[in-house]
């Protein structure tokens, strides 16, 4: 889980190190979201995508939290 969550938010990783690789290799969801958001003024689309990634770090997490407060609990 922290894996995951640290593989979609290593934005500054990534521009720190490559700037976004040679021909985009290393574009993740978080140059995504910055790039639009931004650099293209495109409010909408970057905040969409932010939307995104929390959803999709939610559906990971929640999950696995209940599933171990449940355990605890017990």
């Amino acid at each position: 889980i922290v894996l995951a969550h640290m593989a979609i938010k290593s934005y500054d990783l990534v521009v720190a190190l490559t700037s976004g690789g040679p021909g985009g290799s290393a574009w993740l969801p978080s140059n995504f979201m910055y790039e639009y958001t931004f650099k293209r003024n495109e409010m909408a689309v970057g905040s969409a995508s932010a939307i995104i990634m929390l959803m999709t770090i939610s559906a990971i997490i929640v999950p696995y939290l209940y599933s171990e407060l449940k355990e605890k609990a017990r």
